[in-house]
């Protein structure tokens, strides 16, 4: 059965398979998906092994349709931070961490992080991963720094800022990305890449320590011909 036969399926029979995969989601062992100070919103997805953790209020957690997560945790850390994961996302050993209040993080639809990875989102900063991207293991993406760094008037200059990686990106192992990134659509990030910037072209190959552009004019497929 292909994927527009299912996802038919599935929306002609809505109500049974939402409560199919709520009771398969909420009988495994390995998930603990509610928790005081989060709401939890779960579409006709699989979850096998979900740890949610708040200690805040007004939190807002979305699982689409057709998502499958394995291993991974959410954790939030302040009031009226909001978690989205869109329809046929794959999540396998991944960390959503936010700190401090009104952050906002994003998972595109039909884009896998297949690794361990972690992604932070800090004092009222966003991520915004596209759909369609691909995402390999070891990776960190924080919108801060965690700490301050001041001016000889003692003033912070070091603020926090949002994190966007457009559709269509493929990220290799062992990626850094700072606060401040954009990554424009149908590029590709290399392995151990330190990205810091914003690459406002788009079908590129961003590589190396800091991140620069290496190739242009370059596209990508999943499948290798």
């Amino acid at each position: 059965m292909n994927k527009n036969k299912i996802i038919s399926l599935v929306n002609s029979h809505r109500k049974i398979f939402c409560l199919c995969s709520k009771i398969y989601n909420s009988i495994s062992p390995r998930n603990k998906l509610h928790t005081k100070g989060s709401k939890v919103s779960i579409g006709v997805s699989i979850i096998k092994g979900l740890k949610i953790i708040s200690y805040g209020r007004d939190n807002e957690i979305v699982i689409g349709d057709f998502v499958r997560i394995k291993n991974s945790t959410i954790i939030l850390h302040g009031n009226n931070n909001r978690i989205h994961i869109k329809d046929f996302s794959y999540l396998n050993q991944i960390e959503l961490y936010t700190e401090d209040s009104n952050n906002e993080i994003v998972i595109g639809s039909h884009t896998s992080l297949c690794g361990k990875a972690h992604f932070a989102a800090i004092e009222g900063t966003k991520i915004h991963i596209g759909d369609n991207c691909l995402f390999s293991s070891d990776l960190h993406f924080r919108t801060g720094d965690s700490h301050s760094i001041l001016n000889m008037q003692g003033e912070r200059i070091n603020k926090s800022q949002d994190i966007v990686i457009e559709d269509h990106v493929w990220v290799g192992t062992k990626v850094t990305c700072l606060k401040g990134v954009r990554v424009s659509r149908d590029s590709v990030v290399a392995a151990t890449t330190t990205l810091c910037k914003d690459y406002d072209t788009p079908n590129v190959i961003i590589g190396g320590v800091p991140g620069r552009i290496i190739r242009t004019d370059i596209n990508w497929l999943d499948e290798r011909i």
